[in-house]
């Protein structure tokens, strides 16, 4: 049984995975890799040799090392489930919580535990800032991962939108990419621009990500932003800062003309 999580970027044979997972007779292997040490503390931090997973403490507040399990796991199932059962008979199934809180220490306390290293890129875009960063990643010139590899096909949800891309008299666009059925007639700059966005004349968008269908009228201008479904920044309106924290906007929300959402920011205003 493979678990994973969904908020990461890398490419990884599953099939690999298994291969050695079965060969080592282990009742879980954990994909793990290595991260910034100051980031280590997000994730279940282990302890490696020889294949074998020692140690397995999660999001500790003092990581003895920057090696990570990157959440992807191999279960042999009648080993997850009965301990599962386990832990449920000892603290009740309404107190079980994530998986690296009880049941990876107790699979990893028993010896049975395994690491598959993965040295590849890995991001995890679980965050605003590393989400922004992953897609400003994908701009460079030579992208730490190709997402047209004819090898190793990308499967999604087909568009309902297939129009090519569309650079209007007076549009510019510069180190960005552009999915299908978008209209650009301002200024796009080191951007990530969705299906069927419109960016019209004399708008400017800078160092943004802009989701499907959102729209940034004439005059406005968006930096450092992440716009979701359907957005609509209306004539004249700013969205964050070309220094500033990421801003965001979310799903069908609408920047009224002539307003503004500071850097940092979010639209709707979040609760406390």
């Amino acid at each position: 049984m493979i678990v994973v999580s969904a908020d990461a970027v890398y490419r990884l044979d599953y099939g690999q995975v298994i291969e050695e997972h079965l060969e080592a007779e282990a009742d879980v292997t954990m994909v793990t890799t290595e991260v910034d040490p100051e980031d280590a503390g997000r994730y279940g931090v282990v302890q490696a040799g020889d294949g074998r997973i020692r140690e397995y403490v999660y999001k500790p507040e003092e990581p003895k090392g920057n090696l990570i399990s990157n959440e992807v796991f191999a279960f042999r199932p009648a080993a997850l489930l009965d301990t599962l059962d386990e832990l449920a008979d000892e603290q009740g199934a309404d107190e079980l919580e994530d998986l690296g809180s009880e049941l990876l220490p107790r699979l990893v306390d028993r010896g049975t535990a395994r690491e598959h290293r993965f040295t590849g890129y890995w991001r995890d875009v679980g965050t605003i800032p590393a989400y922004w960063e992953a897609h400003q990643e994908l701009l460079a010139e030579e992208p730490p991962i190709d997402l047209d590899d004819p090898d190793w096909p990308i499967l999604t949800r087909g568009a309902r939108r297939r129009a090519g891309a569309r650079i209007l008299g007076g549009g510019v666009v510069e180190q960005s990419l552009l999915a299908a059925a978008s209209t650009i007639g301002g200024s796009v700059q080191r951007s990530v621009i969705g299906r069927g966005v419109v960016v019209e004349a004399g708008a400017t968008v800078r160092d943004s990500v802009l989701l499907p269908g959102a729209i940034v009228r004439a005059g406005a201008t968006v930096d450092r932003a992440i716009l979701d479904d359907e957005v609509e920044v209306s004539v004249g309106a700013t969205v964050g800062e070309p220094d500033g924290d990421i801003t965001l906007v979310g799903c069908q929300a609408v920047v009224p003309e002539g307003g503004s959402v500071p850097a940092g920011g979010r639209l709707p205003e979040q609760e406390d």
